[in-house]
């Protein structure tokens, strides 16, 4: 508990959630860097992702690849949703993060169709929130291409060290040590939704 009062009083001198700004007039590389950064300085974007890698590695020692391509595709969805939601989808991110690390946390090993769906939701929302309050295509590819970048690299390190875990240790308290984790994060993600919509964060 001490550590999620220690996380939780982190997140909460985050700041409050809203659009992104970009700095559109750097450089290629800089903006990939910027678009990346996004991802892994808030919070409410990145913790959701986090418990989608321990997720996919409960259910599948290849859960990730498995599930990557759909991961990818809601990606891709969520560019064009971005387009046409509001700051609330924030919130709805962070709710559906809760979900995800709920599931992980108190499933034995999570189901394909339930894994392979997640996968897909996260992704659509994950690019959704990156990019609410920017039009169509209004930020450069770079910007895009950042984003994209941030999003699998943060699925990427908790579905791949829960993976090295679990099949370097077999014995049943390694899996029930990642569920705990995931716990950890559902819990952190209540505090953060409870002081956004009470604006606390604001």
């Amino acid at each position: 508990m001490k550590r999620i009062g220690i996380a939780a009083t982190a997140l909460i001198g985050a700041g409050p959630a809203a659009a992104h700004s970009f700095d559109t007039g750097a450089d290629a590389y800089n903006q990939v860097v910027e678009g990346t950064g996004v991802v892994l300085t808030d919070p409410g974007l990145l913790i959701p992702i986090l418990a989608l890698g321990i997720l996919l590695s409960l259910w599948d020692a290849e859960g990730l690849p498995r599930a990557w391509p759909f991961y990818l595709l809601g990606q891709i969805a969520g560019v064009i949703v971005a387009s046409v939601v509001g700051p609330w989808i924030t919130t709805v991110f962070i709710a559906l993060g809760i979900v995800i690390a709920a599931l992980a946390a108190l499933l034995p090993r999570p189901t394909k169709t339930l894994a392979i769906g997640l996968a897909a939701l996260t992704g659509v929302g994950a690019l959704a929130v990156g990019l609410e309050g920017h039009g169509l295509f209004e930020l450069s590819v770079f910007i895009h291409l950042g984003l994209i970048l941030g999003v699998n690299i943060a699925v990427a390190l908790p579905a791949g060290a829960a993976r090295v875990a679990l099949d370097k240790v077999a014995a049943p308290w390694m899996r029930i040590g990642w569920r705990v984790a995931a716990s950890w994060l559902g819990a952190i993600l209540v505090l953060y939704l409870a002081f956004e919509m009470t604006g606390g964060l604001s």
